[in-house]
């Protein structure tokens, strides 16, 4: 016989056409998929055994991120990337993964290197992976989406220092001599509709020192609890430039401690991802 939980538990309880399930189900269930979510992504170690000085700054907005890091490093190129998905929780994690699958297929299984083409193919096999799902839906539920991601994506080759870029929304950052200067993307995201997008190839010569950092916008977005205001994308450059000179496992406990300090009590805004490395 089915008995209806007391009133004072509904908030605790979840009811699906099988019964019911607590919130810790539910909970324990997203935890795993953060282990999932987790074990797609290589370490901050791995990070480091190609670039000792360099860290990888995550702060889910929830358990699992729709922000999200690759890496790989053959011959004598490392491609790095930091995207952001449209959407945070399991959606923004689901779509996650489909982006780390992609980039997996785009640059390890058909070994393309150039970063331009890498962006071109991510959006060609998004819009395409969505399409499907389209074909699929009952009509009375087909509306235009823009599930995608922004993304900035680094090849860098340590023979002859130089390291093209390409972006999808999202820049890259370079602090050279004092001074910090960007490297912005296209401005279109991956599996936006509208027109074919263009993603362009910048080149920089590196030289000994030069500080890479690339990053989601979810830093930049976070509303302060003292300031009703966001945190904003200059004051990120400017505090980026200001702890460029410490070792990079300081520069990671100085942006958290940066964004604790602002955040606060306040409701975090987006998920955050921030990287950095010396070449």
């Amino acid at each position: 016989m089915f008995l209806e939980p007391a009133a004072e538990n509904l908030s605790e309880l979840l009811i699906d056409k099988t019964g019911i399930y607590s919130r810790k189900d539910l909970d324990d269930s997203i935890i795993y998929a953060k282990r999932i979510q987790d074990g797609m992504m290589l370490k901050e170690k791995h990070l480091q055994r190609i670039y000792p000085e360099s860290f990888i700054y995550m702060q889910p907005r929830n358990i699992v991120s729709g922000d999200f890091y690759w890496f790989t490093r053959f011959n004598n190129k490392t491609i790095i990337a930091a995207a952001d998905c449209t959407g945070h929780g399991i959606p923004g994690a689901l779509m996650s993964i489909l982006g780390i699958n992609l980039l997996n297929q785009i640059i390890i299984e058909e070994k393309n290197t150039n970063p331009s083409f890498i962006l071109h193919r991510l959006d060609h096999k998004v819009k395409k992976a969505f399409s499907y799902t389209s074909d699929i839906l009952d009509e009375n539920f087909k509306q235009e989406h823009n599930d995608g991601m922004d993304i900035a994506l680094c090849c860098i080759d340590s023979n002859t220092n130089v390291m093209q870029f390409a972006g999808a929304y999202r820049p890259v950052y370079y602090v050279r001599d004092g001074e910090l200067n960007e490297m912005r993307g296209s401005r279109h995201p991956i599996g936006g509709s509208g027109s074919e997008p263009l993603f362009t190839n910048f080149t920089l010569h590196l030289q000994k020192e030069d500080k890479i950092y690339m990053s989601s916008d979810g830093f930049a977005s976070q509303f302060g609890y003292l300031e009703d205001k966001k945190f904003s994308t200059r004051r990120m450059k400017d505090m980026l430039l200001h702890i460029s000179n410490a070792p990079f496992n300081t520069q990671k406990a100085e942006l958290d401690k940066v964004f604790m300090d602002w955040k606060l009590n306040q409701e975090q805004t987006d998920d955050v991802l921030v990287m950095g490395f010396e070449v």
